[in-house]
């Protein structure tokens, strides 16, 4: 009797490309292709495997490991908006708004926002660089 690697999957707790990876990593199948036909013997170690790292599987983590977080993990223990956010600027933490612009530490063009090269206007707090309002043209400058 033959079983496929979606029913083992099923039984196993664990997704099809997983026992099927395994299959391909474990198993010589002499220039086959097509789907696998998996018999009792081979079920049975495939069954052990999966069994075996039944342990290790469910100590993972399974949702975010943000503080305060209960979303499903995408990547390095994070949840989707969770890494997008790390994924942008290297911080799960939220930054909105000015929070967004306060954490350069660059101007566009690459000078660094110190006390001597920084401008910052009183009424909003924006910052301009002094490197660049020195370079720029009257006609860009008066903009």
């Amino acid at each position: 009797m033959s079983t496929p690697p979606n029913a083992l999957a099923r039984e196993l707790g664990v997704t099809a490309s997983a026992v099927r990876r395994w299959l391909r990593d474990e198993v010589d199948r002499g220039g086959e292709s097509g789907p696998w036909l998996i018999d009792d013997d081979l079920a049975a170690r495939v069954r052990a495997r999966f069994t075996a790292t039944a342990t290790a599987r469910a100590a993972r983590p399974t949702a975010c490991t943000v503080e305060g977080c209960d979303r499903p993990l995408k990547s390095r223990g994070l949840c989707v908006m969770h890494y997008n956010r790390w994924d942008r600027h290297g911080s799960t933490e939220h930054r909105g708004g000015a929070e967004h612009q306060r954490a350069k530490t660059h101007c566009p063009h690459g000078h660094e926002y110190t006390e001597e090269n920084t401008i910052v206007y009183p009424s909003d707090g924006r910052r301009r660089c002094r490197t660049c309002r020195r370079g720029a043209t009257p006609a860009t400058s008066r903009r």
